[in-house]
């Protein structure tokens, strides 16, 4: 059988049985463990001072509280009563049952502090400490406790020895009560003691949690990371953390791509032309990245596409992390575009946050709060290249994991994308996102003759089909447009020397329609003298047809004439014999008279 890629590395369950787990009710956590923390058992969290372990704690247990209707004790040994509860006031909860007065609430606080002016003397223990958290347990029916800050009170115990058989103590009590526990206890890192104890409590906890801070040239981050988790699997790489105003936030690593929902119809691109390209436009829910160096037009298109989203009733998130929101409406309108109805109309959000002191995941947590609360249909982050940063671990993660959050609602998402330099020929994103980007525009110069044009490709685009043609980027005061680029003998031309290619095309184009013109005019002229030679050869050819003619009916007439005579001399010759004389004639004429 194949073992799933999640769960491939985890240690298996003891004895093939699945360890009862209680969740902590922060999400992110609840994943990477697999459910959460052990039921019935001792759960320790160790970090340096403000890692945020009394916050997780606090945080669990309010959870459980409020989510199963677990009664919880939480034993401090570092702050007081009163600093725990105005701490907590400060988070936005639904319900806070520390707020709630003693007498009625199920959130029970025990201040075990060691007083400043105690004198220890003789042997020190937990006994009577424990005997009054088993009569509160038994009263209250709790089922959860936490021991905060317990490295205070073993630290005043001087001894190494002392310190594990207290916690042994403390950790058979847990067993012996059945229920489930969390310790958190400071470690520096640079003391030997702290270090120590540390190391035994990963010996003798059922599960560890590790919460640190990294600081670099950037900024600071703080993870989580579970060391150990007896009788279970879980995700054992660090992931980062945000604690904010609903408390701790774990953004969790995703083992498998989660389900999106699928949408036929098209969104416009705010772009006529680019519509065209992309067979219609960007499908819904798609998440698209448009990369470039600095100028080549990123927030323009980013920008149009949420005034068309906004022109057709779709409500825009808007989230710039170079310009302020005012800057941006104004800047808007020199290329045609009015941002300011659509802000007016509620239908567009525009955040503006600065990269620079703040950590990735806390923007991304900002940015999940914005969609929760005003749930947009589209999304436009400029650039995601700000949670872009090169001592951070976690920068894919943080982008990928946005992306998934918005694909999930269904809102479609458009990114930009800074390139670390200019370069007009090498299609490159600064993120790691283009990998799972759906659609993917590059937006580049071409410098020539003095002069950088921008031109647009579209390198690729999942489930559509769309064209591989360079075009030229245009902005202007009435909006964005796309222009054919000029390819010349192999040379992709754009801007002025475009149109003087165009313009020299269009002369020598009217060049050679007046030489076809010159050569139809002497084709005619030829033709109409061709003609009239023509006609006159047909005149010439009647004359002399008519002249023959005439020759002939002479000839023939000379020739009658000729027979004529003959037969004349032939008659005249026959009958000469008997041809009577004239006086032969006048006699009988005479005679027939009388």
């Amino acid at each position: 059988m194949k073992v799933p890629a999640s769960t491939a590395n985890a240690p298996p369950a003891s004895h093939g049985i699945a360890i009862p787990k209680a969740p902590t009710g922060i999400e992110g956590f609840d994943q990477i463990s697999r459910g959460g923390l052990p039921r019935g058992r001792l759960t320790a969290i160790v970090g340096a001072p403000g890692a945020g372990k009394t916050v997780f704690a606090i945080q669990t247990m309010v959870n459980r509280l409020t989510k199963l209707g677990e009664p919880c004790i939480f034993v401090t040994f570092e702050e007081p009563i009163a600093q725990i509860r105005a701490n907590v006031a400060l988070f936005e909860w639904a319900a806070n049952p520390l707020a709630e007065p003693p007498e009625t609430t199920r959130f029970h606080l025990v201040d075990a502090r060691v007083p400043e002016d105690a004198v220890m003397t003789g042997a020190f223990d937990l006994k009577g400490l424990l005997a009054v958290l088993t009569a509160l347990t038994e009263e209250t029916g709790a089922r959860n406790i936490v021991f905060d800050g317990i490295d205070m009170l073993l630290s005043s115990l001087h001894d190494e020895q002392l310190e594990r058989t207290e916690l042994l103590r403390l950790d058979a009590w847990i067993r012996k009560m059945e229920i489930s526990a969390i310790v958190t206890v400071k470690t520096f890192g640079t003391r030997d003691r702290e270090q120590v104890r540390a190391d035994f409590l990963q010996y003798m906890t059922d599960c560890l949690i590790i919460l640190a801070e990294t600081v670099t040239a950037t900024g600071s981050s703080r993870t989580i990371r579970i060391g150990k988790y007896r009788g279970s699997g879980f995700a054992a790489n660090p992931v980062p953390i945000v604690i904010g105003a609903s408390g701790i936030n774990v953004i969790a690593i995703k083992s498998e791509r989660i389900g999106y929902p699928t949408f036929a119809d098209r969104v416009s691109t705010g772009i006529a032309r680019l519509d065209a390209l992309l067979n219609g436009g960007y499908l819904r829910g798609n998440s698209v990245l448009i990369s470039g160096s600095p100028g080549t037009s990123k927030t323009s298109l980013g920008v149009s596409f949420a005034a068309a989203a906004c022109g057709r009733g779709d409500r825009v998130l808007l989230v710039s992390f170079d310009e302020g929101a005012e800057q941006i409406v104004a800047n808007m309108v020199s290329i045609g575009i009015d941002l300011a109805p659509f802000v007016d109309a509620g239908l567009l959000t525009v955040a503006s946050f600065v990269s620079a002191g703040v950590s990735p995941e806390e923007h991304l947590i900002q940015i999940r709060d914005m969609m929760d609360a005003g749930r947009p249909d589209c999304l436009v982050i400029d650039p995601i290249s700000a949670l872009m940063k090169a001592d951070y671990p976690f920068s894919a993660m943080i982008c990928e994991d946005l992306l998934n959050m918005a694909k999930s609602r269904g809102t479609t998402v458009v990114c930009t994308s800074l390139l670390d330099q200019v370069s007009g020929n090498v299609e490159l994103s600064a993120s790691t996102i283009s990998t799972i980007a759906d659609t993917w525009l590059h937006v580049s110069y071409v410098a020539r003759d003095g002069e950088r044009n921008r031109a647009v490709t579209i390198i690729k685009s999942r489930g559509t089909g769309h064209s591989n043609q360079v075009r030229e980027l245009v902005l202007g005061a009435s909006g964005i447009d796309l222009v054919d680029v000029y390819v010349a003998e192999g040379e992709v031309l754009m801007g002025s020397a475009r149109a003087q290619k165009e313009a020299e095309v269009e002369r020598l184009h009217v060049l050679d329609e007046i030489a076809a013109g010159r050569l139809h005019v002497t084709l005619e002229r030829e033709l109409s003298e061709a003609r009239s030679k023509v006609e006159a050869a047909t005149l010439e050819l009647g004359w002399k047809q008519r002249e023959a003619d005439l020759s002939n009916v002479d000839e023939a007439s000379r020739l009658e004439v000729g027979r004529a005579a003959t037969r004349d001399r032939l008659d005249l010759r026959r009958v000469k014999d008997d041809i009577p004389t004239a006086e032969e004639i006048l006699g009988s004429a005479s005679s027939g008279n009388g």
